[in-house]
């Protein structure tokens, strides 16, 4: 668990934030988000790349314009690597007291897709989307 979880922080700091909100991906060589380009709405996961980059540069409101989930999954993220680098140092099963389950993979999820409302929906409103 530590070592994706470091490497999403590392890749976080290491990125700048794109200004636009989407697109902060594509300095790792990844394609633009198909979905976007075919039809002018963004995807459950168009911001948060830029959100996590932005959060580790400190800026923020940036972060939660990118994707409202953004900041929120990038603490979760923070935490997996605190409780995961205590088990490396100490032996102690931390993340196993959690009692992981259903709701490690929903409770993300969730975030994530309401994130994705809350982002076409004010996009929608302000007359960003749909792109064409």
């Amino acid at each position: 668990m530590l070592s994706p979880c470091l490497a999403v922080l590392g890749a976080s700091v290491w990125l700048t934030p794109d200004p636009h909100g989407v697109g902060t991906h594509e300095q790792l060589g990844l394609s633009p988000c198909s979905m976007l380009i075919d039809y002018g709405w963004p995807c459950p996961g168009c911001g948060l790349t830029t959100a996590f980059a932005a959060v580790a540069h400190g800026q923020f409101v940036a972060a939660f314009r990118a994707q409202l989930a953004g900041p929120f999954l990038f603490v979760g993220v923070v935490l997996l690597v605190l409780a995961s680098g205590a088990e490396v140092i100490t032996g102690r099963d931390y993340l196993r007291r959690f009692r992981p389950g259903w709701w490690c993979v929903v409770v993300p999820v969730l975030i994530t897709l309401i994130g994705w409302g809350v982002k076409a929906y004010l996009g929608w409103q302000a007359g960003v989307y749909p792109l064409h």
